[in-house]
């Protein structure tokens, strides 16, 4: 005769392993997941990436970046001061070194103010939309990485800046401007080093195919991971846990990325660190933002789920959450304010009431466009107050029924 009472124990031993390798795999996939999304988004969108890349166009470090760029490269090779000399009588060509330097201030100046202006920006977002197309193929790999790339690198083309540079310096500059070879300059700021991109073409291409389903499943590992564990509270605790070891961890990699990009793009570019530095906290800022956002919800969850628990710290927080729903009661029902059938039916349905509040809170997480970890924090006390709410008005149903 076969002993059946030995099968739901031999399928409960699977359960808890089946739980940890979906726990495991989801928090794993917890940065893949977040990359694969910003990438899409921010990357391959070229409105988003222009919309992302905007700001810098009001960056000082930008700004004061690029009015370095273009005086240094049109005074490059005494370039500047060759004309001047050619200007002047063979008598008082020495003063054409010290004309330089003022007429290379002067320029710093103008280009400086340019960059400045409103006028600038539009031109920030022209060269920023022309670059987005070598900027696409160079993450996915299709085409040939012409239009905007040099040496491997995406880069800016500022010509227009250039122009608008020589246009304001021709009152100021002795006629010399249309000597100079403007042609000829290197008109082009680098905001990425390409040249290695061969593994990143073939995760960009992955990335865009799985960003739209990738969050979807991760999310269903981890309530599946939840469903599995005998102790669903502990399993929520983990979930959280978690989350923030993902997160964390995925912090210190864009911390580390950020100073390898700047080291290796600030020296072989003669670009400051400073600007290389605002180009990657720009760039990078709403992946840095979503990472933050999934931190916060592993915190809410790691905490919710400790103070479900035993501990003795939950039991305190826990009583007096209780104290305080059971005064308010108290005094909602002397002024009555409190009771009647609304109590009674909260008292009746209280669990059922909260599930709700808390699957509201998550679907509108779910259906915020840009969430944030103020977002986090703002559904969180909103859902607390309205569980607090829950609780007062049951309390004060269970009261009136008992008298």
């Amino acid at each position: 005769m076969t002993d059946t009472t030995t099968a739901p124990k031999h399928h409960a031993r699977w359960r808890t392993p089946i739980a940890w390798i979906l726990l495991v795999a989801a928090v794993v996939l917890t940065p893949i997941t977040l990359s694969a999304v910003w990438v899409r988004n921010e990357l391959l969108d070229t409105n988003r990436y222009v919309e992302t890349m905007a700001p810098l166009a009001r960056d000082p470090r930008i700004q004061t970046a690029i009015a370095t760029r273009v005086t240094n490269e049109i005074f490059a090779d005494q370039r500047v001061q060759n004309a001047l000399k050619s200007k002047l009588p063979d008598s008082i060509d020495f003063l054409a070194a010290p004309a330089s330097q003022a007429l290379r201030q002067t320029t710093y100046n103008v280009t400086l103010r340019l960059t400045q202006s409103k006028q600038f920006a539009s031109l920030w977002d022209k060269a920023n939309r022309a670059a987005h197309a070598s900027v696409d193929r160079a993450l996915t790999g299709s085409g040939n990485i012409t239009l905007k790339t040099k040496n491997g690198q995406i880069v800016l083309d500022l010509t227009p800046v250039y122009a608008e540079v020589s246009k304001r310096l021709e009152k100021t500059s002795l006629g010399i401007t249309n000597r100079l070879p403007f042609s000829a300059l290197n008109k082009t700021f680098v905001i990425a080093d390409v040249s290695t991109l061969q593994g990143a073409q073939t995760a960009t291409r992955w990335f865009d195919r799985i960003a739209d389903v990738l969050p979807w499943i991760v999310l269903a590992m981890f309530v599946g991971a939840v469903l599995l564990f005998h102790d669903r509270r502990k399993g929520v605790l983990r979930v959280g846990i978690g989350l923030l070891i993902a997160t964390l961890l995925f912090a210190v990699a864009l911390a580390l990325g950020r100073a390898g990009y700047v080291d290796a793009l600030a020296q072989p570019t003669a670009v400051s660190r400073s600007a290389q530095q605002a180009v990657f906290d720009i760039t990078f800022r709403f992946l840095r933002a979503g990472n933050r956002t999934i931190m916060a919800v592993g915190l809410v969850l790691a905490v919710g789920a400790a103070l479900a628990g035993s501990s003795r710290a939950a039991l305190a927080v826990r009583g007096a959450f209780s104290r305080v729903s059971g005064r308010a009661a108290e005094a909602g029902g002397e002024h009555g304010l409190l009771g009647g059938p609304v109590s009674a039916f909260v008292a009746r349905n209280l669990t059922l009431l909260e599930v709700s509040v808390v699957v509201v809170a998550f679907g509108v997480f779910a259906f915020v466009a840009t969430p944030s970890p103020m977002t986090v924090l703002w559904i969180t006390l909103a859902t607390l107050v309205a569980v607090l709410a829950l609780l007062v008005v049951a309390r004060a149903g269970r009261t009136e029924a008992a008298a």
